[in-house]
């Protein structure tokens, strides 16, 4: 998951991808540049004198602890509980990024959006394929769009000083948890477990449908 642009567009070209379409994945890998940004000293100053990073919320059973390159240890953001910040913060961001991919390639399998994405190319929502396809089939304009709400999001929304990586301040589903309490450990372990799986399902999407040439190829056993 911390492949370069570079490579990622490279990958892209085997796939035939229009040069427009690797152009607006070259926009939004910009416009979300901050993922692979060093935390700020100010955000984790505080949230590092906790727990060890091999006893922290996502070390679970079967797997545990898992860091065979030694990154944690070995990383370039400082000591071994400012490089755990920092993947952590990446991998909360990738997860929930993920999450959000799976879900909506389900839905729009199934349902769109009545009306028009771009009412002067009469071009409606429905009209818009699930999966890769729809990296050519919205207008350009409508990816600058994305482009842009994904950086006024990394520039508004930010980590809260002090706070365990991904606290934004939003609670759970808008609900606010006490530190530490054995509610809010729960929830944040399913969130990282749900986010790692939401980062295979949503690549085994994508190679599915290279492979076979259509979205979700698999769920086509369920008629």
């Amino acid at each position: 998951f911390l492949a370069s642009p570079c490579n990622l567009l490279q990958s892209f070209d085997s796939y035939n991808i229009s040069t427009m379409a690797r152009s607006i994945l070259a926009l939004l890998f910009a416009a979300s540049a901050s993922a692979f940004a060093p935390a700020s000293q100010s955000a984790t100053k505080s949230a590092l004198n906790s727990l060890a990073p091999n006893k922290e919320v996502g070390v679970l059973p079967p797997v545990g602890f898992l860091d065979p390159l030694g990154l944690i240890q070995n990383g370039p953001y400082g000591s071994p509980e400012e490089n755990f910040f920092h993947y952590r913060s990446v991998e909360l961001k990738h997860g929930r990024i993920a999450m959000a991919a799976t879900l909506g390639q389900l839905v729009q399998q199934n349902y769109h959006f009545d009306g028009y994405l771009a009412p002067s190319l009469e071009l409606k929502f429905a009209d818009i394929p699930n999966g890769l396809g729809a990296l050519e089939a919205v207008p350009l304009l409508g990816w600058v769009q994305i482009a842009v709400l994904i950086g006024i999001h990394e520039v508004a929304v930010k980590q809260r000083e002090g706070k365990k990586p991904g606290d934004f301040g939003t609670g759970y589903f808008g609900i606010s948890m006490d530190d530490q309490s054995s509610k809010q450990l729960r929830a944040l372990n399913v969130e990282v477990q749900n986010g790692r799986l939401a980062m295979l399902g949503i690549l085994g999407m994508i190679a599915s449908e290279k492979i076979h040439g259509v979205p979700l190829f698999e769920t086509q056993i369920f008629g």
